[in-house]
């Protein structure tokens, strides 16, 4: 019988090792699979003198893995997932800034600012007027798209998120459901080593969506496992730790273990680390630059605007927009402690007065309105939080930073009198004092002379007396001119100019909504003012007490160029082209890292497939080796059985 056992175990080797590389071949393709060999060894059967006879078996089947390979691999698919998840997002922010059918932001800038340029050498025209405010229109429009998808972009990268994190969940229960089943078997002597490649491979897919660490998975033998994300335990062998993910108190997405309370914004690796740095980082900074640029431009723009006049000029009545009732440095930032400056045209007359608003971040649009109500002229009331001022009957108003022709104080004895005219260019608000040096009548004495001062530095000296003709302009620079009358000057008589490049200092006006071009507060909200559209004649173009010229429209083109320390010292376009440029170097970076990333992962996947791979072609060879190998026992056996039946035949 011994003889019938060699021949036995022999066909149940070969027949064991033919199952297992059909296992092999059928797994070839089968992502996480690990080929399998298996390990025979020599069996004792009998014993002649000191010479073993026997036959074989299958000690043991191994998976062909380098623990400490499969480790690396899982580590590096974190990164590499990340980055390749971020370069998905980062690229369709790419393309949000020049999408197929669309202008694009920067044009719609371009061609804003170039048709203020055209206004301003026409300032009367109409159909000028109408192309500027359909041109400011298109900006804002661009504006709120853009503002639109990042808002709609943040939501799907927070479903995404979710989506991600509930994927990791099933892969958690997968993982602990594989390994209790694993301890199941091996308390009954085995553990099948396809199971341990279902097990490995969630492992893996969890490592693409988050920054995992194992421990067990170093002793292969070790049916325990623990899993953690981001150092936290969400596989034991209590059970799993869901994750969720919320939006904490600061508007940053974060991820923690459910029901915890407590979200990690700053978790990265894996697709769901991906996910947050886009929410947190790309697409939050991206966002808030072009509210940045919205804001800035929405307040330079109305700052300006607020100070000028349309076609119609000065106002009868102005209705702002809503403030709330909170002190006036609690509602808008871009208010400061100043002053405005109202100008009140008596239309009988003609006279023109100009009163000073003081602002304090302390006041509430009440205070504000109480001051304009005690103007001479003007009523003011606030009505749902929204100011709205009005002139009495015979009067209009402004808040033109224009000269007056009057002097802002005086102490002339003599009889001569001093009328301003012009548009003040200077860079701030000064008080130009003007001195008479000399006593006589204008245009008639000798050595008579206008010293015009600017704190104290003189920066004109002008004759009045012989050769001057009384009446007649004289330039004392910074766009400015004075006349004098016929009359007399007395030495030191002497009148100051008020003269103001910006009429509101605090930045309430513009504020407050009151004669503004655009209204919002950034990228999602921007719009031109509805009475502008349906009114292209408001558009504030002139700030000169004639109102016929463009003067306005040529600092709001300045906004353009000018370079604002909000904007980090750049202008708006170049503000706009650094955050396309920044996205794109984003992009760059990412392919770089994926490229990277990849490559790396493609050189640990090689030695992998050497390791743990199936190779078709050696696996069918060892076939034809196992079939002869079954042939050849089949026949020992067969050979053994004949012997057998001879025997007892004979007997």
């Amino acid at each position: 019988m011994g003889n019938f056992a060699i021949g036995l175990s022999g066909l149940k080797v070969a027949q064991n090792m033919i199952d297992l590389v059909s296992t092999n071949i059928a797994n070839a393709h089968t992502e996480g699979y690990h080929r399998q060999e298996a390990i025979v060894r020599p069996v004792i059967l009998k014993t002649y003198g000191n010479v073993g006879i026997g036959g074989a078996e299958v000690s043991e089947v191994r998976r062909q893995i380098n623990n400490l390979l499969e480790l690396e691999i899982t580590r590096q698919q974190a990164g590499l997932s990340q980055a390749s998840e971020e370069l998905d997002v980062l690229r369709t922010v790419e393309s949000a800034f020049g999408e197929a059918g669309s202008e694009g932001l920067a044009v719609a800038m371009d061609r804003f600012f170039d048709s203020l340029t055209e206004l301003a050498a026409d300032p009367s025209s109409q159909t000028l007027r109408v192309q500027a405010a359909w041109s400011a229109d298109a900006v804002a429009g661009e504006f709120r798209s853009l503002g639109l998808f990042f808002s709609e972009l943040e939501e799907q990268v927070r479903r995404q998120a979710q989506g991600y994190v509930d994927q990791f969940n099933d892969l958690a229960f997968e993982v602990h459901d594989i390994t209790n089943e694993m301890n199941s078997l091996s308390i009954h002597g085995g553990v099948s080593n396809l199971i341990r490649d279902r097990r490995d491979q969630a492992i893996r897919e969890m490592a693409e969506l988050a920054d995992i660490q194992t421990v067990g998975l170093e002793d292969d033998t070790s049916e325990s496992l623990c899993v953690s994300a981001w150092g936290t335990p969400v596989v034991a062998r209590s059970g799993v730790m869901q994750l969720e993910t919320a939006v904490n108190s600061d508007g940053a997405l974060g991820v923690g273990t459910k029901d915890s309370g407590v979200w990690r914004s700053g978790a990265r690796g894996g697709r769901i680390g991906a996910m947050l740095a886009m929410h947190n980082d790309i697409i939050s900074a991206v966002r808030g630059n072009l509210d940045t640029l919205s804001d800035k431009l929405i307040t330079a723009i109305n700052n300006l605007h607020v100070q000028g006049v349309g076609a119609g000029g000065s106002f009868t009545e102005l209705t702002g927009t809503l403030l709330g009732d909170q002190a006036v440095g609690q509602w808008d930032a871009n208010v400061g402690a100043g002053s405005f400056h109202v100008r009140l045209t008596n239309t009988t007359t003609g006279a023109v007065t100009r009163s000073k608003i003081d602002v304090d971040l302390d006041d509430t649009v009440t205070d504000i309105c109480a001051l304009l109500d005690a103007v001479g002229g003007l009523s003011a009331s606030v009505v749902n939080s929204t100011l709205k001022i009005s002139a009495d009957t015979g009067y209009k108003f402004d808040f033109l930073p224009a000269l007056l022709d009057t002097p802002y104080t005086s102490s002339i004895t003599g009889d001569a009198v001093a009328t301003m005219s012009g548009v003040y260019n200077g860079a701030t608000n000064q008080i130009f004092t003007c001195k008479v040096v000399g006593d006589g009548k204008v245009g008639v004495a000798d050595n008579l002379l206008l010293e015009v001062r600017d704190g104290g530095q003189l920066v004109e000296t002008l004759n009045i007396g012989q050769g001057y003709a009384a009446g007649d302009q004289l330039d004392i620079g910074a766009g400015m001119t004075v006349a004098l009358s016929a009359g007399q000057f007395n030495n030191d008589d002497e009148f100051t100019i008020q003269a103001l490049a910006d009429s509101d200092t605090s930045g309430f006006l513009s504020a407050a909504g009151l004669n503004t071009l655009f209204s919002g507060t950034d990228a999602s909200n921007i719009t031109v003012r509805d009475d502008i559209l349906a009114e292209p004649r408001r558009i504030a173009g002139s700030i000169s007490a004639a109102m016929t010229d463009g003067a306005n429209i040529n600092r709001m083109i300045a906004v353009g160029e000018d370079l604002h320390t909000a904007l980090g010292d750049a202008s708006v376009r170049d503000y706009f082209r650094d955050i396309v440029t920044g996205v794109g170097q984003a992009v760059i970076v990412r392919e770089a890292r994926t490229a990277g990333l990849g490559g790396v992962m493609e050189q640990l996947e090689t030695q992998r497939d050497k390791i743990s791979g199936v190779d078709i072609n050696e696996e069918t060879a060892k076939l034809i080796v196992l079939e002869r190998m079954y042939q050849g026992m089949a026949k020992v056996v067969s050979t053994q059985d004949q012997m057998l039946a001879s025997l007892i035949d004979l007997i």
